[in-house]
């Protein structure tokens, strides 16, 4: 496979996962969550932005790889 081609797979999963992570930071800012929903959706938030950060980091390095 392409080192480009792969770069951009994995810059295209990263803005998936963070069109994922929108809605979950919104349902963090409602008032009125218990605790234990708000810990669960915070640990969610925590792992779909670190997923994110992990592709999009991936896809860069990998677009650059080969130029």
């Amino acid at each position: 496979m392409d080192f480009q081609k792969w770069g951009e797979e994995y810059l295209r999963e990263a803005e998936a996962l963070k069109a994922h992570l929108v809605p979950v930071q919104k349902q963090l800012k409602q008032k009125g969550l218990g605790v234990e929903e708000s810990r669960s959706l915070s640990a969610r938030a925590t792992m779909l932005y670190q997923m994110y950060l992990e592709c999009r980091a991936t896809g860069t390095y990998l677009r650059g790889c080969c130029q």
